[in-house]
């Protein structure tokens, strides 16, 4: 019997990403939405393109395999440390391209002052006259 759709659970970010489709209650499939939903945040959320949105899905999914090896080593298990080393370094490649991305759409101070100013006098000037 197919789940109630007001059941099953958003395969999608808050800001849109698309999350593969798999079973979301295990921990790695909730870290990846974790990681994604941080990777995003930093990128400036909703406004991706679809090339940002698959490197962060790339580098969630990198992440999260060397966290997964990270804790084999704690367990005590043999680990290819040829794995861990090209995973780490295709990881900082892609973190150093998503930065150089989220600082260039990164607001200046003043810039962030005066379009939050100018969204709060659009919304008080909208509202209804006895709610001011």
């Amino acid at each position: 019997m197919p789940t109630p759709a007001y059941k099953r659970r958003p395969r999608h970010t808050p800001s849109g990403l698309e999350l593969p489709r798999t079973d979301g209650r295990t921990l790695a499939a909730r870290r990846f939405r974790g990681l994604c939903e941080a990777f995003e945040t930093e990128l400036g959320g909703g406004q991706l393109t679809e090339t940002e949105r698959g490197m962060v899905r790339q580098a969630a999914g990198l992440q999260l395999r060397l966290e997964q090896l990270q804790g084999e080593i704690v367990e005590g298990r043999d680990v290819s440390v040829d794995e861990i080393i090209r995973l780490s370094s295709e990881h900082r490649r892609l973190l150093s391209s998503l930065r150089g991305k989220a600082t260039k759409n990164k607001p200046t101070g003043a810039t962030a002052l005066q379009d939050y100013l100018a969204r709060r006098a659009a919304q008080a000037s909208d509202a209804p006259e006895g709610a001011r």
